[in-house]
């Protein structure tokens, strides 16, 4: 499934950036994604596409240091 698809599954996904702490933290925000967009390998920070509902475990997970969503900057 595609983050970019129309209709009610682009609504309950969001592309978002989440910076971990240690595996267990990148295994968890990997295991929620639905898509992943890109890992960082000079950060603990990965981007995936998640189901919007998985956002608030994530963000109560002590190993997820944050949640944000990905914006694209305009030029």
């Amino acid at each position: 499934m595609s983050g970019h698809e129309s209709g009610d599954s682009e609504r309950d996904t969001v592309e978002v950036n989440i910076g971990y702490d240690g595996e267990g933290g990148k295994r968890a925000a990997l295991d929620a994604a639905v898509t992943v967009v890109r890992e960082f390998e000079s950060l603990d920070v990965v981007t995936v596409v998640i189901p919007r509902e998985s956002w608030e475990e994530l963000d109560g997970n002590p190993e997820i240091r944050y949640v944000e969503e990905n914006a694209q900057s305009g030029a």
